[in-house]
């Protein structure tokens, strides 16, 4: 079973007595400055977790690691340990060399510090101390800062790992953009131009248009653009705002901008009131409601000159309505669908890895991009459906069948479901999975779950990549899993017309915050019930998200997300299938003893302040 770890971006690997104190306390404060997410273990580790699976958890997360090598270091086996892992995980390691030189790592001196250290080592084996004697050889020779070469000037060394460490995590930073573009390149300059006359004003760039036009990759390019220089000093990217609590981005926006942990609105808007002294680049996108805009920015008129807000929204009157805040500087982009040209490359490129289409599918791609209506999602993703439908028996049925229904289909989610309904009954249900629970979660801990739906999934790996190769979900810089929010929404609608059509209408996935509340207020859940999610319903309270006994008749329900819920109650008649649990900003001190979680592969029980233990004392796992 697999906890999902803590978001840390580099680990600082470091001998305590040697460094914590002083220059390891000091880095991670200038670390944290920078817009990093350090882990030192002292400050970083939360009352009541258990602290040496923590820093395991930290270094598997972290995307670099800093590895502080001090006089004693070696006398720690826990830090060789670590030296160990790090080099297994083969992410950049960045040694410093503090008060000590390579050669000492290499134990050339019989009476050095690291060579005594590894002689008394009582406890370990020998396999274990030529492990780490090996590692301690590998880092001697790397090419790591040397204390000495800085005179002693540790604000100077400090200064020089923190600019090393973001030269790293730069690239991983940066938004994915797509590989291929069409008819963006002008438009973007263009973009980028007004924003720069904006000059000492705020200014803020609305993008609008519907679903799959390009809002998203537009508002992209344009922050990767400023990315690359310093005229912005801290800048942050809020994707999908219509879908996601308010609370979380306020969280994002709170550590982009601030480097601060807030708990809530009113903290959040204490920091908004009191920091925003510098300029600043944020992206909102998709928003839906006037109202998330002004919870994100409570006060535009305090950002600093020359700060600038993009927006992206399907909903023109909402941005109309956002454009009466304060005295800004205000500029509007309607979204034009592709052009007849740029629609054929575009196409093209998904479907032929080209520009020009084979010589015998020339006037059928012609055809079938015509059919997606300039629309680039849609030639996207039925580009991609047909990448690998190139034989005889194609050129005569598949290609004429699917350019008839794309012409027939007016709705964008008909043409979408296309592509949809060409995978594998298996790959249909993951991606069902994925639209309505699994947006933004990692690779690894997704796979995890899938694996232990051993019943519905014999090849997860398999039904997985066949999702991804028809472009119907996509892994961002992170691994993390993302999805098209039309494709989101066509996925979600395939779940609530197969209710429609069962006997008892309870869908197989409930994410939905006035269905789940109906569902468990009236103890309507059944056998068919796959996934729960009580996010969005609210936090604490007495409702129905709290009462165990709500939960009864979901016998088969495989993945529970809970959000602020203190459930209360029996739970002995609660799933015992459950594959992944999510408890989240709950008053938990420890899992209810009558939980049956034999088959459970993940957990996550992020941000309970008063958990002091994960299973009770009578609980065998």
């Amino acid at each position: 079973m697999a906890a999902v770890p803590g978001m840390f971006d580099v680990f600082l690997n470091h001998r305590g007595p040697d460094v914590k104190g002083g220059f390891a306390s000091h880095l991670y404060q200038a670390l944290e400055e920078a817009g990093c997410r350090p882990f030192l273990d002292k400050p970083s580790l939360e009352k009541g977790q258990p602290g040496q699976k923590k820093i395991y958890e930290a270094l598997g997360c972290a995307s670099v690691h800093v590895a502080i090598f001090s006089e004693h270091y070696a006398d720690s086996d826990y830090c060789l340990d670590e030296l160990c892992a790090m080099l297994e995980s083969k992410k950049p390691i960045i040694p410093v060399f503090y008060n000590v030189s390579p050669s000492v790592l290499r134990c050339e001196a019989d009476d050095g510090p690291y060579t005594k250290a590894l002689k008394i080592h009582g406890r370990a084996s020998a396999s274990e101390v030529k492990k780490w004697k090996d590692a301690l050889h590998t880092a001697a020779d790397w090419n790591g800062f040397k204390l000495d070469d800085y005179n002693g000037d540790e604000a100077q060394l400090k200064t020089t790992i923190v600019s090393k460490v973001w030269d790293h995590l730069r690239p991983s930073q940066l938004p994915l953009v797509a590989p291929y573009q069409v008819g963006l390149e002008e438009t973007s300059k263009k973009l980028i131009e007004t924003l720069n006359q904006m000059e000492k004003d705020v200014g803020v760039l609305s993008l609008v248009g519907m679903g799959g036009i390009g809002k998203t990759t537009l508002a992209k390019k344009i922050y990767c653009h400023f990315e690359k220089d310093d005229k912005f000093e801290k800048k942050s990217i809020l994707m999908d705002v219509r879908e996601s609590a308010i609370l979380d981005l306020q969280k994002q926006l709170a550590h982009d901008l601030f480097r601060k942990d807030v708990r809530s609105a009113k903290e959040f808007n204490e920091c908004f009131n009191h920091v925003m002294d510098r300029k600043v680049l944020i992206v909102i996108d998709d928003i839906d409601k006037k109202a998330q805009f002004d919870k994100l920015i409570p006060d535009i008129n305090k950002l600093a000159h020359s700060s600038r807000i993009i927006i992206t929204s399907r909903d023109s009157n909402v941005v109309n309505n956002i454009e009466k805040n304060g005295n800004c500087k205000y500029s509007k982009h309607e979204m034009a669908l592709l052009t007849i040209t740029d629609s054929r490359h575009l196409f093209n490129w998904h479907a032929f890895n080209s520009i020009d289409a084979i010589d015998d599918f020339r006037e059928l791609a012609e055809k079938a991009a015509n059919a997606c209506c300039g629309l680039p999602l849609a030639l996207e993703v039925i580009g991609c459906f047909l990448f690998d439908k190139r034989e005889e028996c194609d050129l005569e049925r598949t290609w004429p069948q699917t350019i008839k229904t794309l012409s027939e289909e007016k709705d964008i989610f008909d043409k979408l479901k296309i592509s949809y309904n060409d995978l594998s009954p298996e790959a249909r249900m993951m991606f069902l999975d994925i639209a309505c629970f699994m947006i933004g979660q990692r690779e690894h801990i997704a796979m995890q779950i899938f694996e232990g739906c051993k019943f519905d999934y014999k090849r997860p790996a398999t039904y997985f990549s066949s999702i991804k190769d028809k472009r119907l979900v996509k892994l961002d810089e992170d691994r993390r899993i993302v999805m098209h929010d039309l494709l989101r929404d066509m996925g979600r609608q395939v779940v609530r017309n197969e209710s429609h059509n069962m006997e008892k209408g309870t869908p197989s996935h409930l994410w939905d915050p006035e269905m789940v509340q109906q569902v468990l207020q009236n103890k309507e859940g059944t056998n068919k019930v796959r996934g729960l999610s009580t996010f969005g319903i609210g936090r604490g309270g007495i409702g129905a998200t709290n009462v165990a006994e709500n939960y009864i008749g979901m016998n088969r329900l495989h993945f529970l997300l809970l959000d602020g819920d203190n459930v209360k109650g029996d739970f002995s008649t609660w799933s015992r299938e459950l594959i992944w649990l999510q408890w989240m900003n709950s008053d938990l001190s420890a899992l209810p003893s009558e939980l049956d979680l034999r088959k459970l592969m993940v957990l996550d029980l992020t941000s309970n302040k008063e958990l002091m233990q994960i299973w009770p004392n009578d609980l065998e796992v």
